[in-house]
C-alpha cells in the first residue's frame, strides 16, 4: 500500500456548511476540491439524505453559501457564474438555477426573510450606492490607469485574507425574489456589516458591525445593532442603528429567539485580545442594558478553535430546540470539538458528541430531533453524519465518506496522545505521530510542530503536512502549550503578554516527555517547525538553545516594533506593552519579546518561508529574519517567498504552491537531519 503524496492534496475532497431544508426530507453541503489545471478551488453544492446515495445539486464550479427559504421551496446560494458573487437561487424540488441579485461588486452573504420572498444581503458598495453590474462605465485614461492606486485614510485599512478595502464596503440591502423589484440600500457610510439575522416576525434586521466613532481603531470589537425595518424608510442616512451587545465585548453570530423575546450571540472581551473563551450572550430586546452570559462556569471556548491543514466549509450557527429552552452550538474542549446543547435559563451544558473528533459544521431539523453533521478525524478531514439529538446513547450514523476509497489506498499513520506536566504548570496535552510503517529497533528524526495563534489548539484532526512527514520516515511531535484555547479562560490567557517563558517551557517538556515515553525518537536527529506564532517560537527556540540540527519558519513574528506598524491589527499589540509605543524611549517589551533581539544566537539551519501578501505577519517579518541570519554567516539559511498569498496559505492558499511548500520542507529536513 502506497504512502501519502503532496499531489494527492488533488484528490481530496472536503465537505461542509450543512442545511437542512424545512419540511422536506433534504439537506445539502458544500463540497470543495482542489483543482490541478486552474490551481484554485472547485467549490459545488451536494444533496444528501438518510439511506440515499448523495447526488450533485448543483455543479459549480463556484457555488458555495446555501439556505434554505423559510417555506422549504427554494434555496438560494452564491456563486461566480457571472463573474461575481452574485445570489442564485433555484426550486428545492430541482430546476435550473437563476441569478437573482445582479450588483456591480458581488455580494459576500446573504439571509432569508420570514416569508421566503425578501432576501437580505451584505453587497460591496462605494458611496455611489448600487450600480447594476451592466452599469460599469469605460474609465478614460487617467482613470483606466490609476484604478490600482490605494489612497488609505483610515487606521484600519486592509484585513489578511481580504486584502486592501479600498472604496467598497459591505452594506446591507434588501432583495425580492421577484426580480422586477430594485434592491434597496439599508445601511450607509464608511462602516463594514456582516453576519445578519432576521427576527421571526420579519419586523427587526440584527447585523455586525462598529458605528463608534473610533470604527477604524477598534474594529476588532465589533457589536450587535438593531434596525427596525418598519422605520427604515422613514430614517435619514445618518440615523444610527441600535447598538444591543455592551462595550468592551466583541460580539457576532447574532441570532433571534424563536418568540422574538431575546437576542443571543457569541462574544469575547476586548481587553483579553482574544486570550478569551469566545462565550455565549442573551439579550433581552425591551431591555439591552440587561446583557448576561450563558453557562459562565463553563470554562470553554462556544467555538471551533481547531487547526487542520484540510478545512471543509465550516459553520457555528446558534440554533433553538422547538420549544426555545435549549440553545445548540460547537464547544471546544481538550483537543476536540464537540456539539453542545445549553440550557439558557439554567446554564447548564450537555455534550450531544463525544470522542477523538472535531464537529466542524452541522445543521438541526426544524423540530431539533436530528442533526447532521461535518467531522474531521484524525485519518479522514471530512464525514458527514447523522445524529440522533432525542437519545443520549445514539451513535451518529455515517452519510457519506467522499474520500473512502482514496484512504482505502494509502498508508497513513495514527497519532498517540500523551499528558504531561511542566514543574508548578498545569496538565497539557501532546501528540506523537510515528512514521508510517515504522520498525522495532530502529530510531527515527522527529519535527517537533509549533501551532499558531497562540489562541487555537492542536486538535484530533487530520492534517495532511503531518502525514507527509509520516510518510518520509518522520516523527511529528505536537502540544497544546500554555495559550492555547480548549482548555480554560486561565490556561490561554497566562501567556497574554510574555511570549517565549511558560509557553516555551510547556513546549519543551512536552519534547522531553515524549522522547522519554518513545525511545525509538532519535533525540540527536531533531527539528523544530512553526507558523504564525508558532514561527515565532521557532525563531525563538533557535535564538536560545542549540538542541535542534534544522528548524523551519513560517510567517512568523520577527520584530515586534516593525510589526506594530505593518500588520493588519498592529496597533493593538501596544496593549501588550502596557500601551508604550514602539518609539517611545522605554521600548523594552519590543526588544525583549522580538526574536530579532536574539539572532546572533541562531546556529541551527534555518528555513524561512513567507508569503509576499501576508497582512498579519508581513512579508518584511521574513527579510529581517533572513537578512540578519545571512550576515552573521553562524547557519545555512533559506528564504522562501509565495507571491500572491495571505497568511493562511497552508490551508486555503493555491494548491501548487502548498504542495511546493511540502516538497521543500522535506529537501531541507534531508540535507540536515
Amino acid at each position: 500500500m502506497k504512502t501519502i503524496t503532496t499531489e494527492d492534496l488533488f484528490r481530496f475532497k472536503l465537505g461542509g456548511d450543512i442545511q437542512i431544508c424545512p419540511g422536506k426530507d433534504l439537506a445539502v453541503y458544500v463540497e470543495n476540491q482542489a483543482d490541478r489545471k486552474t490551481n484554485g478551488y472547485q467549490t459545488r453544492i451536494m444533496k444528501i439524505w438518510k439511506d440515499q446515495t448523495p447526488e450533485i445539486f448543483t455543479q459549480g464550479p463556484d457555488d458555495h453559501f446555501p439556505r434554505f427559504s423559510p417555506d422549504g421551496q427554494w434555496l438560494a446560494f452564491i456563486s461566480k457564474r457571472s463573474g461575481q458573487n452574485q445570489i442564485w437561487t433555484m426550486a428545492t424540488d430541482g430546476g435550473e438555477a437563476r441569478q437573482l441579485s445582479f450588483i456591480d461588486g458581488g455580494l459576500e452573504s446573504f439571509v432569508w426573510a420570514p416569508d421566503s420572498l425578501t432576501l437580505y444581503a451584505t453587497a460591496l458598495l462605494t458611496e455611489d450606492g448600487i450600480r447594476q453590474e451592466t452599469d460599469k462605465e469605460n474609465p478614460d485614461e487617467y482613470l483606466k490607469f490609476n484604478q490600482d492606486v490605494k489612497v488609505i485614510t483610515e487606521l484600519s485599512h486592509k484585513m489578511d485574507g481580504v486584502g486592501f478595502y479600498g472604496k467598497r464596503r459591505p452594506h446591507i440591502v434588501k432583495l425580492i425574489r421577484d426580480k422586477s423589484r430594485e434592491p434597496e440600500q439599508l445601511t450607509y457610510g464608511p462602516y463594514r456589516h456582516s453576519q445578519l439575522a432576521v427576527s421571526p416576525d420579519g419586523n427587526q434586521l440584527f447585523f455586525c458591525s462598529r458605528y463608534e466613532e473610533d470604527y477604524d481603531r477598534e474594529p476588532f470589537e465589533q457589536h450587535i445593532y438593531r434596525l427596525d425595518l418598519r422605520e427604515v424608510a422613514t430614517k435619514t442616512r445618518n440615523a444610527p442603528p441600535q447598538r444591543l451587545s455592551p462595550i468592551g465585548i466583541g460580539a457576532y453570530s447574532p441570532f433571534v429567539h424563536p418568540d422574538g423575546s431575546h437576542l443571543f450571540f457569541i462574544g469575547s472581551r476586548t481587553e483579553d485580545l482574544g486570550y478569551d473563551n469566545p462565550s455565549l450572550f442573551v439579550v433581552p430586546l425591551g431591555q439591552p442594558e440587561n446583557c448576561r452570559k450563558i453557562a459562565p462556569n463553563w470554562d470553554r471556548p462556544f467555538a471551533d478553535e481547531s487547526l487542520s491543514d484540510m478545512l471543509g466549509p465550516a459553520g457555528n450557527p446558534l440554533r433553538f430546540d422547538e420549544d426555545g429552552s435549549h440553545i445548540f452550538s460547537l464547544t471546544s474542549d481538550t483537543g476536540s470539538v464537540q456539539l453542545a446543547r445549553i440550557d439558557w435559563q439554567r446554564d447548564e451544558v450537555e455534550l450531544l458528541t463525544a470522542g477523538s473528533h472535531v464537529v466542524y459544521s452541522y445543521d438541526l431539523d426544524p423540530r431539533r430531533s436530528y442533526a447532521i453533521l461535518a467531522v474531521n478525524t484524525p485519518a479522514n478531514p471530512t464525514q458527514i453524519e447523522w445524529l440522533d439529538c432525542s437519545s443520549s446513547s445514539a451513535e451518529p450514523i455515517v452519510l457519506t465518506n467522499p474520500n473512502l476509497e482514496f484512504l482505502r489506498s494509502v498508508q497513513l499513520s495514527s497519532p498517540e496522545r500523551f499528558r504531561y506536566h511542566t514543574p508548578q504548570g498545569p496538565e497539557i496535552d501532546g501528540w506523537v505521530l510515528p512514521p508510517v510503517n515504522r520498525e522495532k529497533g530502529r530510531k527515527y528524526p522527529a519535527v517537533l510542530a509549533i501551532h499558531g495563534g497562540p489562541m487555537m489548539m492542536y486538535a484530533d484532526s487530520f492534517f495532511l503536512e503531518f502525514q507527509w512527514l509520516a510518510a518520509h520516515g518522520y516523527a511529528v511531535i505536537y502540544t497544546n502549550p500554555r495559550g492555547s484555547q480548549g482548555y480554560g479562560r486561565d490556561f490561554c490567557l497566562a501567556i497574554q503578554k510574555e511570549w517565549g517563558h511558560l509557553d516555551y517551557e510547556d513546549i519543551m517538556t512536552g519534547l522531553d516527555t515524549a522522547l522519554k515515553n518513545h525511545p525509538w525518537i532519535d533525540g540527536e536527529r531533531l527539528a523544530v517547525a512553526g507558523g504564525s506564532y508558532g514561527g515565532f517560537m521557532t525563531n525563538w527556540i533557535v535564538g536560545h538553545t542549540h538542541r535542534f540540527k534544522a528548524a523551519i519558519t513560517m510567517r512568523s513574528v520577527v520584530d515586534w516594533k516593525a510589526m506594530v506598524g505593518t500588520g493588519d491589527a498592529g496597533w493593538h499589540w501596544m496593549r501588550l506593552a502596557g500601551g508604550v509605543a514602539p518609539w517611545h524611549p522605554d521600548d523594552g517589551w519590543y526588544r525583549r519579546q522580538s526574536p530579532i533581539t536574539y539572532v546572533e544566537n541562531i546556529t541551527t539551519p534555518l528555513l524561512i518561508e513567507h508569503q509576499e501578501g501576508d497582512l498579519r505577519c508581513p512579508i518584511e517579518q521574513g527579510e529581517i529574519l533572513f537578512t540578519a541570519v545571512k550576515y552573521l554567516n553562524k547557519a545555512p539559511v533559506k528564504f522562501i517567498r509565495y507571491p500572491d498569498e495571505f497568511h493562511g496559505m497552508s490551508r486555503n492558499g493555491k494548491p501548487w504552491h502548498r504542495i511546493f511548500r511540502l516538497n521543500s520542507f522535506i529537501e531541507w529536513l534531508e540535507d540536515y537531519l
